[in-house]
């Protein structure tokens, strides 16, 4: 019963990750296809300002932050914003962003 238990858990845990990691993948993915016209989306990428890399906004933005941002960008000139910005695709991007900062 215990070991049915211990299975059934490792099986959810290792589900977790692979969706977790299926997000940072959606969310290079969207950022490569509409970010990367502007900014640096690549891991890795230099650090700059204007507009800022991925890289940076990882490192000196908390995810709660980075999600603000995306969701109320400072700028509206992002364009085809809304057509990405919908449903799971932010979190996606927030995954993806934030992974960058490793």
């Amino acid at each position: 019963m215990i070991r049915a238990s211990l299975a059934i858990a490792a099986i959810t845990l290792s589900g977790m990750a692979m969706a977790q990691e299926a997000n940072v993948t959606m969310g290079r993915q969207i950022a490569e296809e509409y970010c990367a016209t502007c900014h640096m989306v690549d891991p890795g990428g230099p650090f700059k300002q204007e507009p800022p890399s991925f890289a940076a906004i990882a490192v000196y933005r908390s995810p709660e932050q980075i999600r603000a941002r995306i969701m109320q960008p400072i700028h509206s000139d992002m364009p085809r914003y809304s057509e990405y910005m919908i449903g799971g695709n932010i979190d996606d991007m927030v995954a993806y962003i934030a992974s960058l900062e490793e």
